[in-house]
């Protein structure tokens, strides 16, 4: 694919749900996304929060031990963790008001419902990522998304 706007960039996908995660990661992968790490639980997740910086997570809103919010929080919360203030885009079945609130409450950065289609999802990181590149001062990067294929 010659438009690769995530190229350079380092994801966690977090879904419990292993077809869904494999397919986040291939769409990940043909938006240029080579360096995606995979977490099928919170505690997995946790795990690499803590031991990798990333650029963007994706987080499922239901997750087998936890929900993707509660995760959210805690990483809003730990001031010692290095990855306090990445972009978190929530993937979910669920489009209800009080689901997106209580994920903005959270620190969420934006919110996907699923199935998710390529090109909103790589417009969605590239959003998330934008915003919090420009809350640090630091340039935006790509800008705009288009599936060819």
């Amino acid at each position: 694919m010659p438009n690769e706007p995530l190229s350079g960039l380092r994801i966690l996908v977090v879904e419990d749900v292993a077809s869904m995660r494999s397919l986040v990661v291939k769409l990940l992968g043909r938006l240029g996304c080579e360096d995606v790490f995979e977490a099928a639980d919170s505690e997995t997740a946790w795990h690499h929060l803590k031991r990798h910086q990333f650029d963007a997570v994706l987080l499922d809103y239901e997750l087998t031990s936890d929900d993707g919010v509660s995760l959210a929080r805690r990483v809003r919360s730990d001031k010692a963790l290095v990855n306090r203030h990445v972009p978190i885009i929530l993937l979910t079945a669920h489009d209800e008001a009080p689901i997106v609130e209580a994920a903005g409450k959270a620190g969420v950065d934006a919110c996907l419902v699923k199935p998710v289609m390529p090109d909103r999802l790589g417009q969605r990181i590239l959003e998330a990522v934008k915003h919090r590149r420009a809350m640090n001062g630091l340039p935006p990067g790509t800008t705009e998304v288009s599936w060819t294929d």
